[in-house]
C-alpha cells in the first residue's frame, strides 16, 4: 500500500467512524419521547362557576386555552392552608408577567370564608387580580367539584376540643390548555414544587407553539 492509499484510508475512517456514531445516536435519541409527552394526562377537569373574591364570577370555560394550578384552603387553617398559600404566592412571582397561567384556590369552608374574609387573605398573599382566584360556593357543590371533579380528598376530622376540623389534600393539581388534569404536587414538598415548576414550563411552552 502506497502511503497516498494509507493517508486516503486513514482519511476514510476518520470520516466515516463520526458519521457511524451521529447516525446511530441521532437514532437513539429519536425514539425518545420528548419531555412533553412524559408528562402524565390524567381526565377533564372538573366544570364549575363560582364567585371569586372581588364579587365576581370565575367559570371553568374561562380557563380554557390557559394553564391553572389549583388548591384547596381555608381560611381559618392554621396548619398546612398558609404554607400551601406561600407556595401559590411564589408561583404568582414567578410566573407574574406570564398571562397564559392562572391560579385557582377554592374555599373548602364557604360558610365561614365569606367573600370579604376571602379578598382579606387573598389581599394577606398578594393576590393579583385576574392571576389568582379564590372562589366561594355552597359547600355540597364545591365539595363535589373538589371530589368527584379534581378527586382529591376533603373531609372533616374530630379535633382535641370535642368538635371537628376539616381535612383536605395537600396537593396542587396542574391542568392544562385544554382543561386536562395533568399532575398532582404536594404543595408542601420542594422537589414535588420543582417538579410542578417543569411542568409549567413544558406545557406553557407546549401551547406557545
Amino acid at each position: 500500500m502506497t502511503k497516498l492509499q494509507s493517508r486516503l484510508t486513514a482519511a476514510f475512517i476518520l470520516l466515516i467512524i463520526p458519521l457511524m456514531f451521529f447516525f446511530y445516536f441521532k437514532s437513539k435519541v429519536d425514539k425518545i419521547p420528548s419531555k412533553a409527552e412524559k408528562i402524565a394526562t390524567y381526565w377533564q377537569a372538573p366544570s364549575f362557576s363560582y364567585a371569586t373574591q372581588n364579587g365576581d364570577t370565575l367559570n371553568s370555560d374561562s380557563l380554557l386555552g390557559k394553564i391553572y394550578v389549583a388548591d384547596f384552603i381555608f381560611t381559618s387553617c392554621q396548619s398546612v392552608c398558609p404554607n400551601l398559600s406561600k407556595t401559590m404566592a411564589q408561583l404568582q412571582q414567578n410566573f407574574e408577567e406570564n398571562g397564559m397561567l392562572k391560579l385557582v384556590s377554592f374555599s373548602i369552608d364557604p360558610l365561614k370564608d365569606s367573600l370579604p374574609v376571602l379578598k382579606e387573605y387573598a389581599e394577606r398573599y398578594g393576590a393579583k387580580s385576574n392571576k389568582w382566584y379564590f372562589l366561594r360556593g355552597d359547600t355540597s357543590s364545591i365539595w363535589n367539584t373538589i371530589e368527584k371533579g379534581f378527586k382529591v380528598s376533603v373531609g372533616y376530622a374530630a379535633d382535641s376540643a370535642g368538635g371537628y376540623t376539616f381535612t383536605h389534600t395537600e396537593k396542587l393539581v396542574l391542568v392544562d390548555s385544554h382543561g386536562m388534569v395533568r399532575g398532582f404536587y404536594n404543595g408542601l414538598d420542594k422537589a414535588e414544587v420543582d417538579s410542578l415548576y417543569q411542568n409549567i414550563g413544558l406545557l406553557l411552552a407546549s401551547a406557545a407553539q
